[in-house]
C-alpha cells in the first residue's frame, strides 16, 4: 500500500530505536535481582530506591541517546539506506520515536518490578502493552486516519499509552509496600 520506502523506513526506524531500548533494557535487568532480593528479604524502602535509581539512570541514558539521534537522525537513517524517499518517511518516525522513548523507562521497569516479585498478571500485562495491546489497534486506527503519517506515529502512541497505563499501576504497588522501621 505505502511501497518499499516505507517497509524499509519503518525497519530502519525500529532497529536504531531498539539499539536505546535494549541497553534501558539491560540498565533494567540489573534492576530485577536488587529489586527481588531486597522484596524478599522484606526490605522495602530499598526497592523504592533501587526503582527510582534504576529510572534516574535510564532516564538519563535514555536523554543522551534521544539528543544524538534528534540531530544525526537524518545520518544514523544514511547509515541504512541512501534514499530520499527511505530518509523522508524515517526521518518523521524516527523523531517521534526518540522524543517519547523518553517514556519508555517507566513501562520497562514497572514490568521488571512485577516480575522479579512475582506479580506475573501485572507483568505480563504491561509486557504485552508496548508491542500488542497498544500498539496493533493504534496502528490500525492511526493508518486508517492518518495514513502514512499514522503509521509513522503509531509506536510513539503506543509507548504514550503503555506509559500512562504502567504509571497507576507502578505508583500503587511501591505506596502498598510496607514502611520499614528505622531500626530494621
Amino acid at each position: 500500500m505505502y511501497g518499499d520506502a516505507a517497509v524499509a523506513a519503518m525497519s530502519i526506524v525500529s532497529r536504531i530505536c531498539f539499539f536505546a531500548f535494549a541497553v534501558g533494557l539491560g540498565i533494567g535487568q540489573g534492576f530485577q535481582p536488587v529489586s527481588a532480593y531486597n522484596y524478599g528479604a522484606k526490605k522495602y524502602a530499598r526497592v523504592r530506591k533501587a526503582f527510582k535509581f534504576t529510572l534516574i539512570v535510564e532516564e538519563v541514558f535514555l536523554s543522551i541517546m534521544i539528543t544524538i539521534g534528534l540531530i544525526f537522525s537524518q545520518e544514523l537513517i544514511g547509515i541504512f539506506r541512501d534514499d530520499a524517499d527511505v530518509v523522508s518517511i524515517a526521518s518523521v518516525a524516527l523523531r517521534a520515536q526518540l522524543i517519547t522513548l523518553f517514556l519508555l523507562p517507566i513501562s520497562s521497569i514497572s514490568n521488571m518490578l512485577f516480575q522479579s516479585v512475582g506479580r506475573n498478571k501485572e507483568a505480563t500485562l504491561l509486557a504485552s502493552l508496548r508491542n500488542g495491546l497498544a500498539f496493533i489497534p493504534t496502528l490500525l486506527i492511526l493508518s486508517k486516519l492518518f495514513g502514512l503519517t499514522g503509521i509513522e506515529l503509531s509506536q510513539s502512541v503506543s509507548d504514550i499509552l503503555t506509559c500512562f497505563i504502567s504509571i497507576p499501576f507502578a505508583v500503587s504497588f511501591l505506596k502498598k509496600l510496607p514502611v520499614e522501621r528505622e531500626d530494621e
